[in-house]
């Protein structure tokens, strides 16, 4: 006979156990930019992740997860210490700070990743390894402990149609109630416009010390703690942007007080806080697409709503871009080679490789401000966009300073020219002398493809007149040079700028690389590191 107590033993032994669901993050490439869409995301410590990581770009990538702390740059790059065998390992580096990772994701495949967050709260960088992407291709997985959540959580709902939020106070509720999952929510009836809301509820501090609490609504938000508002985002508007207001707390309990009315349109509130012992902690039902830190992945800021794509013939963009001088204008050459060539200073700006530009900052929104590059490894040839040409007492002079507010002495802009091809030619005057510069593009960006530069010179020469090819960290490399111009930000991007050039009868003169001008200069730029990898 079977005990009653080791029957009800055997019973829950044979109840199957579920596993928690594994919090889904997932990560693409952007294609032709050298980019994850997701560049910040949030776990709890100890839960199960899984990264369903596409890579819709066209060339392979891989996504590596490390411990806090680690330099990921000087990971990846230490794989080309020993090429051949970080080949044979799919470019994986041999690193015990390396928890979890991708295989290497082919063109247009998938890989998923499950693995158990650390338990130590921190930030834990992830990246691709493949040999030059990591300058850009990276992103930070946070592992925090969220914040305490709302009590006791009441509303009051009021009718009437505001241009601001009202005196409640003087106003008596439609209905009243408790809120049942206590975040903060609309949908308590079936009113659609013309309400307010007043939510009362209470919120513990786990320790003394400095809160913060953000809002977000369509339409007004005002919120206050203890009866002393914090944060308002009053009238009539969407729900854009995140107002943060900062108040001190004594560990213990406290009275949250939200007021929030409707007026037409769109039905939104968004309400959260942090401090230096939590992560940012949403205590209402939706959560604002740009909550940073918010345990939902967060999107690659920035406009790309409108790509341009090269096809058979090059693209020309005249507009404000980031880091390219004066009067710019951008040329997205076949085969997945840009530049940035100033009509200022008259000089090539930036090189890059990858996605050409987006026009959405400038096309649809009609916004001011500069747009940067779409695509990767970009370059910048000389640290000032500077004019090319200057009369020196000898090669190793000081090359002349530039005035970024006014076009240097001597220079006459002639506008360009497209060929048959559309391949521009830039014109302009240096001095009486007549100069066009025009560029061709051999091969494909993604292998070993190189940009060549012609600059013809027509006209009495001045002696002793020199063009700036590059400054930076210069050696010579065989028939070339190798340029090191030292790393730049770019909208919250880092680039290497390393390169390779050459041209005949080019100079080292300090930090920079000089030819003598003469009736014919051909330069020809190139990337060290291709990026046409093996994947098994």
């Amino acid at each position: 006979m079977i005990r009653p107590a080791l029957f009800l033993l055997a019973a829950l032994l044979a109840i199957p156990v579920t596993a928690a669901e594994p919090q889904i993050i997932q990560i693409k490439t952007l294609q032709a930019q050298m980019r994850y869409d997701v560049t910040d995301f949030t776990v709890r410590p100890g839960d199960e992740v899984k990264i369903i990581f596409e890579n819709t770009d066209d060339m392979p990538h891989n996504l590596v997860f490390f411990q806090a702390g680690t330099d990921i740059v000087a990971v990846a790059t230490k794989n080309l210490e020993k090429p051949e065998e970080a080949l044979k390992r799919d470019w994986l580096p041999d690193d015990p700070r390396m928890f979890a990772h991708s295989k290497a994701v082919a063109p247009k495949s998938k890989d998923e990743i499950v693995f158990k967050a650390p338990e130590k709260p921190g930030i834990y960088p992830y990246v691709c390894t493949f040999p030059g992407h990591a300058m850009s291709m990276q992103g930070k997985m946070r592992v925090a402990v969220p914040g305490p959540g709302l009590a006791s959580l009441k509303f009051a709902l009021y009718l009437g149609d505001w241009k601001k939020l009202p005196d409640f106070a003087a106003l008596t509720p439609h209905r009243e109630g408790e809120v049942a999952d206590k975040l903060i929510q609309i949908k308590l009836d079936d009113y659609k416009n013309q309400f307010g809301i007043v939510y009362s509820g209470k919120l513990t501090a786990p320790k003394d010390g400095e809160y913060s609490f953000s809002i977000a609504g369509d339409d007004g938000v005002r919120l206050y703690i203890n009866g002393k508002k914090v944060v308002e985002d009053d009238g009539i508007h969407a729900s854009t942007e995140i107002k943060e207001g900062k108040t001190k707390l004594k560990a213990g309990e406290h009275d949250l007080r939200v007021e929030y009315f409707q007026s037409t349109g769109e039905a939104e509130i968004y309400v959260a806080w942090r401090s230096e012992e939590f992560t940012h902690t949403p205590l209402s039902k939706w959560v604002h697409p740009k909550a940073s830190g918010a345990p939902l992945a967060k999107k690659k800021e920035g406009k790309t709503g409108l790509p341009l794509v090269v096809g058979k013939e090059p693209i020309l963009y005249r507009n404000f871009i980031a880091n390219a001088g004066g009067r710019p204008i951008a040329i997205g050459y076949p085969g997945g080679f840009n530049l940035a060539w100033s009509a200022d200073q008259m000089n090539l700006s930036l090189l890059w490789r990858g996605a050409f530009m987006d026009a959405a900052l400038h096309w649809i929104d009609r916004g001011g401000g500069e747009q940067p590059p779409l695509g990767y490894d970009l370059l910048r040839p000389t640290v000032d966009v500077a004019p090319p040409f200057a009369v020196l007492t000898s090669a190793d002079a000081e090359w002349p300073k530039a005035d970024k507010k006014q076009r240097a002495d001597g220079y006459q802009w002639k506008g360009y020219a497209l060929d048959a091809k559309r391949f521009p030619t830039f014109s302009y005057e240096w001095n009486g002398v007549k100069v066009t510069d025009r560029f061709d593009v051999e091969g494909d960006a993604t292998g070993t493809g190189k940009l060549v530069r012609t600059l013809k010179l027509a006209g009495s020469i001045p002696s002793n007149a020199f063009l700036r090819i590059a400054n930076g960290t210069i050696k010579p490399e065989g028939s070339a040079f190798l340029v090191d111009g030292g790393v730049f930000d770019v909208h919250g991007r880092s680039f290497e700028n390393r390169y390779s050039v050459a041209v005949s009868g080019a100079q080292l003169a300090g930090r920079n690389l000089v030819v003598p001008a003469r009736a014919e200069i051909k330069i020809t730029y190139a990337w060290p590191n291709t990026h046409a990898h093996h994947v098994h």
